[in-house]
């Protein structure tokens, strides 16, 4: 992608349909708009709680990210859903149902997925339609929320006409009976609940109109005769590299670049050297292109596979050079028309993702990886050519490559003239898949400013009746009853007042998503227009909760408080209960303070200014020392 961050205003309305509505969207573009730069941004600007993943561990180290298995846990494979008894599953096909049933995270984790705002999925277009819908599943049973993926934002980024899916043909024969296709909107949750499309259309990677033109002919199946004839006046067979001009070859498959790369280092005199990787911490080798056994000699073309962190920028991801030397330890790396650069090592991090005391969630280092940030590059394949940029390639779009790969391998040059074809390119090669034409309608931009503002409308409803969500009750009340020494003492009479307790709370739930159901249908008639009726229900429901919570929790809870303990457990027991009680008061005092913000007409041009203001949840000032203070942490 592009270096710089280009000042675009499609870029601030996609950082405000983050930051002011929880509207799920994709964002696509294509090769070169700038998605991994507003990647970056969103990651530095937005204020929401996120997590960013990807389906591979290349893209998951580009994003600076973790594998969507890694952290969500799951075992490699496919996942069908809908009911299915185990017996008739095929042999590394999971049911999804059965997985959440059997789900066993840590109250750590736990705690991280009830947390999220944010989950931002890179490189979407290589995640199957199964996945989205574990993903969906997990969010709803943990958070036990029933919106589509239990109320998590999600961001989902990459160009359905780049890399798809891998599926397994003995699995897909298998999901094929659920789904239409293996891509991402083929997921239930999605073809339920749609997500907004935006697409950035700006190319800042190929500057020549020319061949943008000829790129987004090949995307949309309209590649006329005459483009196709200017594309083929690249063919050249008979190219034969020089010293002056070694483009690299882009393959489809790993053995045939790994061939040529270990051929032309044979061919080469002198001395092989080998330097080593060294890995600290918890680090998984799948998740970056350096390698850990890297094997070099005088005079081989490499390229470089990580952007230079330095001011003075002189290599960038996929710039190509020459090893000119090696000696004392010492790589000089030549480019031509350019001074030599000593080579350094660099270092690859993995991270994985943790809530910190107050509730904020943070990225954590937990390993290292430090290598020369090179490979061999007289050859790669598609899939490690992604987000790399050539100046020249030779593409041989012969047998080897399947329908929609020609465009992935033509979009990594940046000119017309830096294209060198070992084979001519046919119709047939440059089919894109008709799923993926019919499924796209991305937004005009001058939609997304009316969609912006009924989708903030909705968010800022939704943060009212956010404060009406009990699902922090259940997991307090979770936590009281696993406590060890609850579960070792095993007493029948606490059993049957949990028991109680746990049927109370999950009414409660069933009653709240009711009500809040109800409203957001009100707000669907009439929007904010009617917004003293929505402030009517609002209320009523405030002092019909208050009453019930009253009743069936507090009421019991101060019960069992004022007994004298006997011994040590019913002791522990009371503690609990009295820091269960400030968790239920403080929910009270949050519907009491969601009671009274809407109270005052809300206009559009206030909203962002309103979610600014509100969007963070609310805990009792402490006026007093003899105001209970709230220890959500406990729970």
């Amino acid at each position: 992608m592009t270096n710089g961050a280009p000042a675009h205003s499609i870029f601030d309305k996609i950082l405000s349909f983050i930051d002011f509505t929880n509207q799920n969207i994709f964002l696509t573009g294509k090769a070169g708009t700038g998605k991994t730069t507003l990647l970056k941004r969103i990651k530095e600007e937005s204020s929401k709680k996120m997590v960013v993943v990807a389906p591979t561990g290349v893209a998951a180290m580009n994003a600076k990210g973790t594998t969507i298995n890694s952290f969500f846990q799951l075992p490699t494979g496919s996942f069908f859903p809908g009911d299915i008894s185990l017996e008739n599953l095929q042999s590394g096909i999971v049911s999804i149902q059965s997985l959440v049933s059997d789900l066993s995270y840590s109250k750590e984790k736990q705690n991280l997925l009830n947390e999220l705002e944010l989950l931002i999925i890179d490189e979407i277009s290589m995640v199957r339609c199964d996945l989205l819908d574990v993903i969906d599943a997990i969010f709803r049973s943990v958070r036990k929320n029933s919106s589509p993926f239990g109320g998590v934002q999600l961001l989902l980024i990459g160009d359905l006409f780049q890399l798809p899916p891998v599926t397994k043909r003995e699995e897909w024969t298998f999901l094929s009976r659920a789904y239409a296709s293996p891509y991402f909107f083929e997921a239930y949750v999605i073809r339920r609940n749609p997500v907004l499309q935006i697409e950035l259309t700006t190319v800042f990677r190929q500057t020549e109109p020319e061949f943008i033109d000829i790129l987004n002919s090949i995307r949309n199946n309209q590649i006329s005769d005459s483009s196709l004839t200017l594309l083929n006046k690249r063919y050249d067979p008979l190219f034969s590299s020089s010293d002056e001009l070694n483009p690299i070859i882009i393959t489809s498959h790993n053995a045939e670049a790994n061939t040529i790369n270990k051929g032309k280092l044979d061919e080469l005199p002198g001395t092989e050297y080998t330097f080593d990787g060294e890995i600290s911490g918890e680090f998984r080798e799948a998740g970056v292109q350096a390698e850990q056994s890297l094997k070099l000699k005088e005079g081989a073309q490499i390229m470089f596979i990580k952007n230079d962190s330095g001011e003075n920028r002189k290599f960038y991801n996929g710039k190509i050079g020459k090893i000119k030397s090696i000696k004392d330890g010492q790589i000089y790396i030549s480019f031509p028309q350019e001074e030599d650069l000593l080579l350094e090592k660099s270092s690859w991090q993995s991270f994985e993702y943790k809530t910190n005391p107050e509730e904020v969630i943070v990225q954590q280092q937990v390993g290292e990886f430090s290598q020369y940030p090179v490979k061999l590059a007289w050859a790669v394949t598609i899939h490690k050519s992604q987000g790399l940029t050539f100046d020249t390639a030779i593409i041989d779009a012969g047998k080897s490559f399947i329908a929609g790969q020609v465009y992935v391998a033509l979009s990594r040059v940046r000119t017309l003239n830096g294209l060198i074809l070992k084979s001519k390119i046919s119709t047939e090669s440059l089919r894109s898949n008709t799923e993926v034409i019919s499924y796209m309608k991305p937004a005009d931009e001058a939609e997304l400013d009316q969609i912006l503002v009924t989708e903030q409308e909705k968010f800022i409803l939704q943060l009212v009746l956010d404060h009406f969500a009990f699902n922090r009750l259940l997991s307090g009340l979770d936590s009281i009853v696993t406590y060890p020494e609850i579960v070792k003492a095993n007493l029948p009479e606490f059993k049957s007042l949990f028991a109680q307790f746990n049927k109370a709370v999950n009414d409660l739930i069933t009653l709240s998503d009711r009500f809040q159901n109800q409203v957001k249908n009100l707000h669907k008639q009439t929007g904010f227009k009617d917004q003293a009726a929505l402030q009517a229900r609002i209320e009523s429901a405030r002092d019909y909760f208050k009453k019930e919570i009253t009743v069936l929790l507090i009421n019991p809870l101060n019960k069992n408080i004022r007994v004298k303990p006997k011994n040590k457990v019913q002791q522990q027991i009371q503690h609990l209960f009295q820091k269960y009680r400030q968790v239920i008061e403080h929910r009270i005092y949050l519907m009491e303070f969601a009671s009274g913000l809407l109270k005052e007409a809300v206009r559009p041009q206030d909203y962002t200014a309103w979610i600014n203001k509100h969007k963070l949840q609310v805990k009792p000032a402490k006026s007093s020392e003899t105001q209970q203070t709230v220890n959500l942490q406990l729970f």
